[in-house]
């Protein structure tokens, strides 16, 4: 019933992609990098990589999709950047999970 109402297909289909991203059998999230969000003062953050070809939104191929997690929390934001403000990282995707919502506390081994 939830996939055939308009707006609430939308949302629950979101809602079960982005579950499955972090524990179904299709993880996404296992590419962490670190995301330079402001040249001038250095600030990176630590996202995951959800898309390296954007072409078909008519977006330029240098550009990629990056998911930037929040701590204390399964939200986060969807970010489209260059490709040059990208680093991967070489740790886990689920060490890095844990410590981008643990807030930085949670030591990664």
């Amino acid at each position: 019933m939830l996939e055939r109402t308009p707006l609430l297909k939308i949302i629950y289909t979101s809602v079960k992609d982005l579950i499955e991203a972090f524990v179904g059998e299709k993880k996404r999230f296992n590419q962490p990098v670190l995301v330079t969000v402001n040249k001038v003062s250095g600030v990176q953050r630590i996202g995951f990589i959800t898309q390296k070809d954007l072409s078909v939104l008519g977006i330029s191929s240098n550009k990629m999709a990056v998911y930037l997690p929040f701590s204390y929390g399964f939200n986060g934001q969807l970010v489209i950047v260059p490709a040059e403000n990208v680093e991967k990282i070489d740790a886990s995707g689920t060490e890095m999970m844990k410590f981008v919502i643990s807030g930085g506390v949670t030591e990664v081994d």
